[in-house]
């Protein structure tokens, strides 16, 4: 891949003052994109642009936090840019789930997730890649949407220290040899010559994050301050204010200020044409799905039988520069998106709702048609599942078998009428609201971020247990075991350039040599189903199909992740034949 290597910081900023860009390859203009967690409820979509001419690669992401639509709207934009010099990586919605309810968090806040390596929640998941593409990037833009107006002295209640909007905003002035403030100033002076309004302008906003007394302690939590320690590169947010109405506005406002950090930074980009109109109305703007084959919007009441599956099949994704998440929501279970989870309605429920970004564009009544399904003559109770998104039947007592980073959705009973509450022991869905309730939850099976004394000792060499227990008011007790065994890699199935398979055995840490050329990847074998898991060669995320390159000038890594966490499951060296191959 063209996308420049990690330098220090000292050497991008002495290059660029200068006037002089470096890169390790003649750089191919374009893009492309890439999505993680494909085939779960969240998929996360990034936009790699390269530019035309080699220089450095800047991140910018936008919705780490969903209530802030004017960031994830100017990423998306960002990301149908045209790049002349350098490379951009853009993720235009970091964090689906709280975008489609347009809060600020759903499990905990992301942006105060980079402190440590966590491994508990969705946002955790995320945060891994977030870490991953940062590691490949030379400098960082977060665009945000804060409250009031930032002043450094108190003015009134909207225009204070405390208050984020319309700011450039940075952890520190310098931080070695990174000048932050050289950065953003200039920025500043351009930008604000066109803002008529004083309240309108922007200030830098430093919260001196590494002071000892600083007043935004919070802030070493946060990606900013991460990008900037950790990875030694120079990272800002740019923030605009709730308090202003005008989207449309506060979108151009905050794509200008990116184009202009970009420049800075050594990036030059050409943005995307857009009205004001286009930004009003774009979630409006055709999108529709269908349900068992009825247009919801058009089709104000939907006829579902109970115990039939919900075919949710989208017709129309909206405009393609905005590319607007979609939701659909049953009422009984808001947050779950049936657009990519599977449902099976044992259960009735009176509404179904689709969202754009968040905002409901059309709603319709379910009418129930039918009997309930037949419960067991025996009085059994049968747990209904989707394992994989495949349906599966569990009966009281039995256990169900799984590998570490599969997903699993508790249904319901089969057969039953009344209000059903499954929990699976050791997972929490609702942390603000642990109420032992699990039903409809795409759940990650990964020991490692369930409550470990709930872990149980399997029949099972090598798995561990947990338990799904009925703990519905006034039904019998009834529960399932689920087995849960690590994903095992045995080897990787490629295509070199003549054709032909090759199998290489796996050997986590080891090394294997091949002629140099051009390589597909084309499967893992594992003990598990081969889409859960996904590699990436060096720092390039590699989708089935996807090809690397083995050469004399240095080995490749290609390191193995679980496709649903991100999680590393081990790191091949692939060598030159010729070359040693083993460090």
């Amino acid at each position: 891949m063209s996308f420049l290597p990690k330098r220090t910081p000292s050497i991008i900023f002495w290059l660029l003052s200068l006037g002089l860009l470096l890169c390790a390859s003649q750089a191919r203009a374009g893009s492309w994109e890439y999505a993680f967690f494909q085939g779960t409820q969240y998929p996360l979509r990034v936009v790699f642009l390269e530019g035309e001419q080699p220089g450095p690669t800047v991140m910018v992401q936008g919705g780490i936090q969903g209530d802030e639509a004017a960031g994830y709207i100017t990423a998306q934009l960002l990301s149908q840019a045209k790049v002349m010099r350098g490379n951009v990586i853009v993720l235009p919605r970091a964090n689906v789930p709280s975008i489609n309810l347009r809060k600020r968090q759903i499990n905990v806040d992301m942006n105060r997730r980079f402190d440590q390596n966590y491994n508990r929640f969705y946002e955790d998941r995320v945060a891994r890649v977030i870490r991953f593409l940062l590691a490949r990037s030379d400098a960082f833009i977060h665009l945000h949407e804060g409250s009031g107006f930032y002043n450094p002295t108190y003015v009134d209640n909207l225009r204070n220290p405390m208050r984020y909007g319309q700011s450039i905003i940075v952890d520190t002035l310098a931080y070695g040899n990174l000048d932050l403030a050289r950065t953003v100033n200039p920025v500043l002076a351009e930008l604000n010559t066109k803002i008529g309004l004083t309240d309108y302008q922007f200030k830098l906003f430093n919260t001196k994050t590494f002071d000892q007394g600083t007043s935004y302690p919070e802030m070493r939590k946060s990606l900013t301050c991460y990008a900037l320690a950790e990875h030694g590169i120079p990272a800002m947010a740019v923030e605009v204010s709730k308090s202003i109405t005008q989207i449309d506005w506060k979108v151009r406002q905050q794509l200008t200020a990116t184009i202009m950090l970009l420049h800075r930074l050594g990036v030059e980009v050409t943005p995307p044409e857009f009205s004001d109109e286009d930004v009003l109305v774009y979630s409006r703007k055709g999108v529709s799905v269908s349900v068992n084959g009825r247009t919801l919007g058009r089709d104000r009441v939907i006829s579902l039988a109970p115990g039939s599956t919900l075919a949710v099949k989208p017709l129309s994704l909206g405009p393609r520069e905005f590319s607007p998440e979609l939701a659909l929501f049953a009422s009984d279970r808001p947050g779950v998106n049936l657009i990519n989870a599977r449902r099976m309605a044992l259960e009735p429920f009176s509404e179904l709702e689709l969202r754009v970004d968040g905002r409901e564009v059309a709603k319709a009544m379910v009418q129930w048609t039918g009997k309930l399904p037949v419960a067991p003559q025996d009085g059994s109770a049968v747990f209904v599942c989707w394992l994989n998104g495949n349906p599966v039947f569990v009966r009281d007592g039995d256990t169900l078998h799984a590998v570490v980073g599969d997903q699993l959705i508790l249904e319901g009973v089969w057969g039953s009428d009344l209000k059903e509450v499954v929990n699976l022991k050791g997972f929490v869905a609702i942390p603000w609201a642990n109420n032992g309730q699990d039903l409809g939850w795409e759940i990650i099976l990964d020991p490692g971020n369930f409550m470990s004394k709930y872990a149980l000792d399997s029949d099972h060499e090598g798995a561990t247990r947990f338990r799904v227990v009925r703990e519905t008011p006034g039904a019998p007790t009834a529960s399932f075991a689920v087995d849960i065994m690590e994903r095992t890699v045995h080897a990787l199935l490629l295509r070199d350039a003549h054709g032909q398979d090759l199998l290489i055995p796996w050997a986590s840490g080891g090394s294997y040599r091949l002629p140099e050329g051009e390589y597909v990847f084309e499967n893992v074998w594992s003990n598990g189903p081969g889409n859960k898991i996904v590699a990436t060669a060096g720092d390039v995320p590699l989708s089935e199909g996807g090809s690397f390159r083995v050469d004399y000038e240095r080995p490749l890594k290609l390191t193995v992740r679980q496709a649903t966490t991100f999680g590393d499951m081990g790191t091949m060296t692939f060598s030159p034949s010729g070359l040693a191959s083993r460090e």
